[in-house]
């Protein structure tokens, strides 16, 4: 179009009129700029599905002082069980916290990182007799070490200094390696009492060996700057105030549960439970 030609703009004297009118005012275009952010940048991660046994956790360990039956426990003892129990489960299994214990430049792979990480494992036995009745209960720790060699980049004598992680005035010096990130859940599978003899005079002793189900996944992460288009800053919605709910409206939203009054046949029961134990053990 030269300089002088005229554009058609009917169409959009219409639909800024129409917007007038109806009381909708159009929204300018936000505009875009370039920004640099400090970020943590993942440069490797991997997952892992453990299965964990005896051969990898020992017996089970007492993480208190405690008297079992005719035994003092001291924590990191291992746990005998008290006489008369046929049985024992394991409940309340967490992790109760995840130490980071060795990060070093892998000595054969040039930019990568042998790194160490160290399950702690929390959870309660419950013993019981031939009938069933509960004897006794403890609380036991249990501990895994495990090892992975990720990619985080070349290292170097750089320190940064900066005082967002320190709770006073004074800054904090770090070298500028990959920092470790770790998420994990643990399933408990088994637990089982195990009996043996010991010496010549036949002596019984006990101990608890369980097995737990660990899903893990490891990342090496750096704190990079970045150069990223951006649209402003996030600004919130409103925060919703609480409402009165009329039980009997909500109940009246429900679907009628069908499934209750027509139990499913093998397939669909099965498949059930299969995506409900995926749904526990990842909740």
């Amino acid at each position: 179009m030269g300089a002088f030609e005229l554009q058609d703009t009917r169409s959009e004297a219409v639909e800024s009129a129409d917007c007038h009118i109806h009381g909708h005012i159009p929204a300018p275009p936000k505009k875009v700029k370039d920004e640099c952010i400090v970020a943590y940048k993942v440069y490797d991660s991997c997952r892992r599905q453990n299965c964990l046994t005896a051969s990898e956790l020992g017996p089970a360990m007492t993480a208190g002082e405690c008297i079992i039956g005719e035994h003092e426990h001291h924590v990191g003892e291992i746990i005998r069980p008290p006489a008369g129990a046929t049985s024992v489960t394991m409940e309340k299994l967490k992790i109760s916290k995840i130490h980071v214990i060795d990060k070093k430049p892998c000595p054969f792979r040039n930019g990568f990182w042998d790194v160490g990480i160290k399950f702690a494992f929390d959870y309660c036995l419950v013993f019981r007799d031939s009938s069933g009745c509960v004897l006794d209960s403890i609380h036991a720790k249990n501990f895994f070490n495990s090892k992975t060699t990720l990619f985080g980049s070349h290292g170097s004598d750089l320190i940064v200094g900066t005082d967002l992680f320190s709770r006073d005035s004074e800054s904090i010096t770090f070298e500028a390696a990959p920092f470790i990130w770790v998420e994990a859940k643990a399933v408990g599978l088994d637990a089982k009492l195990h009996h043996h003899r010991h010496g010549s005079e036949h002596r019984r002793h006990g101990e608890v060996l369980i097995t737990i189900g660990l899903f893990s996944i490891m990342k090496l992460f750096r704190l990079v700057h970045l150069n990223v288009q951006s649209t402003g800053f996030c600004i919130p919605d409103e925060c919703e105030g609480s409402h009165d709910i009329n039980p009997c409206d909500y109940f009246s939203d429900l679907d009628f549960p069908m499934d209750i009054f027509s139990p499913p046949q093998r397939k669909e029961f099965m498949a059930a439970r299969t995506e409900g134990f995926e749904a526990k053990i990842f909740s």
